[in-house]
């Protein structure tokens, strides 16, 4: 049982608007010593708290709170479907709210079990701590039970908390913290660790029963989905001594794409002997504390950076480049340009890199990711021996076929996926880089590429490109990419392989462009 001051401090409600609550009915405490007058709550009234905080967001009044709280499931549709009506007449400024309502009655008429998720700033738990790789969740019980036979009588406080920092599904060893919470200062730990978990920013939090954690959990990462927020923490599971559990994940709102990140990268450079060589991708994460060596989180994905190389002098391949503490990067659509954090430790005896990139959430408002590395070797490499080129196709080049002027149309992951009745999808026509292709007699082609400053376009060098019957071959970088021509619907349609950096240096799949006679 808590005291009201200790309920206001978990709810961050005041402590003067529980006892408005109390005299209005709309939250009345478990039990009042009818000697002191104290106030005392159980764990499940945090529960009631959440609600009243989650349904005055939405705009309802007190005496709508009091009558939500009081009617049965099958009524409360009645009045959510009410209120959706009145803030439809508010129009613009209450969008949000009406969004929040309907997703509300759709649950409420379609699942026997309602969470009241809300996203606010938390507090914080200390605790005897520790952290495993565990087979099954059955062991969960076990792990804290020997953690709380370690805590000396006095200083064992209510709450139990479990840390999930699995990233995917997975169904046997998870990676888990395990922590119970103190009240007072511990002399030996047992082996175990001292932890402070702290909620300083935005956190989506519901509170619900222990057998309903896994829906709600569910739950709480489709409405950060639904509500466009990057998650950046693990999932922490707070049990109360009544059974109840409070969920809570570390998000960012995340807004519309603004180049305004976009950072200096033409910066002078600093050395840092200990970064050069190459590094292998281990893990993509969404913060560096999730990171453990025996334990990989994120599966394998095909348009991730598979590896780095820190060259000597800070030299520049593909889209990055490098100066002491910082990856700079150039890379993406739209372009997005960076001065990327990495520290090095050594864990074991593996060096590991730890990369605060700056991806396409950055870019939306949110934070970082964490792309963790371990270092292969400290070779001082070069551009050319890093660098994949292709065996080059000894045939002739007597395609009349292809002969003539093509203009770009469309850039597309495959072949097969390219609609003439659905043209840049993917990147608008405007931004494409390959302009147009000229096939000439004798192997000759004249390409026109954009100029990303002006927006004109550039005739390449003779001397760069080259055709041969089904290729097109790039000089300088070594590279031949297949062509092809496709009929829809009586139009020809030129596709070749685009083998950029992304092929040459980062090994990936190269994507199409596609040309119209």
């Amino acid at each position: 049982m808590y005291k009201i001051g200790e309920l206001s401090r978990l709810s961050q409600i005041p402590v003067k608007t529980l006892r408005f609550y109390d005299a209005e009915g709309i939250l009345v405490p478990d039990e009042i010593d009818e000697f002191t007058g104290y106030r005392y709550y159980g764990a499940a009234k945090l529960s009631d708290c959440y609600r009243i905080v989650a349904l005055k967001e939405l705009g309802f009044s007190l005496s709508e709170i009091r009558e939500f709280l009081s009617l049965p499931k099958e009524r409360v549709s009645e009045l959510v479907t009410a209120k959706e009506a009145e803030l439809n007449r508010l129009k613009a400024q209450t969008e949000a709210r009406i969004r929040v309502l309907r997703n509300l009655n759709s649950a409420l008429k379609e699942s026997a079990c309602m969470f009241d998720i809300i996203i606010r700033k938390s507090d914080e738990v200390r605790l005897l701590f520790d952290r495993r790789v565990i087979s099954d969740k059955s062991e969960w019980d076990d792990v804290l039970k020997e953690l709380r036979n370690a805590v000396p009588a006095g200083t064992l406080g209510d709450r139990e908390v479990i840390v999930d920092y699995e990233t995917e599904y997975v169904s046997e060893n998870f990676d888990t913290g395990f922590g119970v919470e103190l009240t007072g200062k511990v002399s030996n730990l047992r082996g175990f660790t001292e932890k402070t978990v702290c909620f300083s920013g935005e956190t989506a939090g519901l509170v619900c029963k222990a057998e309903e954690y896994d829906e709600a959990v569910r739950a709480l990462q489709q409405y950060v989905l639904d509500n466009n927020y990057q998650i950046v923490g693990p999932t922490y599971q707070i049990r109360y001594g009544d059974g109840t559990v409070e969920v809570k994940l570390p998000v960012v709102k995340l807004r519309e794409f603004n180049p305004v990140f976009n950072e200096e990268i033409d910066v002078p450079f600093e050395n840092d002997p200990e970064v050069i060589g190459h590094w292998e991708m281990l893990d993509h994460l969404p913060c560096k504390e999730m990171f453990l060596p025996e334990k990989r989180k994120s599966v394998e994905h095909g348009d991730r950076v598979k590896e780095l190389y820190f060259l000597p002098g800070g030299e520049r391949y593909w889209c990055f480049g490098w100066t002491k503490g910082y990856l700079l990067s150039d890379c993406g659509y739209p372009h997005r340009k960076n001065q990327n954090p990495y520290t090095i430790e050594r864990i074991g005896e593996e060096t590991y890199l730890f990369l605060e990139f700056k991806g396409h959430n950055y870019f939306e408002g949110g934070k970082p990711e964490v792309w963790v590395f371990r270092k292969t070797d400290s070779k001082e490499y070069t551009k050319k021996e890093i660098r994949i080129v292709d065996e080059i196709p000894q045939v002739p080049a007597d395609d009349s076929a292809v002969m003539g002027l093509w203009n770009v149309c469309d850039l597309v992951r495959s072949v097969e996926s390219f609609d003439p009745r659905n043209m840049c999808a993917f990147i608008p026509h405007e931004a494409l880089y390959w302009r147009s292709a000229e096939f000439l007699t004798g192997g000759q082609i004249r390409n026109g590429f954009l100029n990303s400053k002006d927006g004109s376009v550039t005739i390449d060098k003779d001397a760069v490109w080259r055709w041969v019957n089904g290729y097109v071959i790039c000089n300088p970088r070594v590279t031949a990419s297949k062509y092809m021509i496709e009929t829809y619907e009586g139009t020809e349609y030129l596709f070749v392989q685009w083998k950029s950096g992304d092929y040459s240096y980062g090994g990936e799949q190269p994507f199409w462009y596609v040309f119209k006679r």
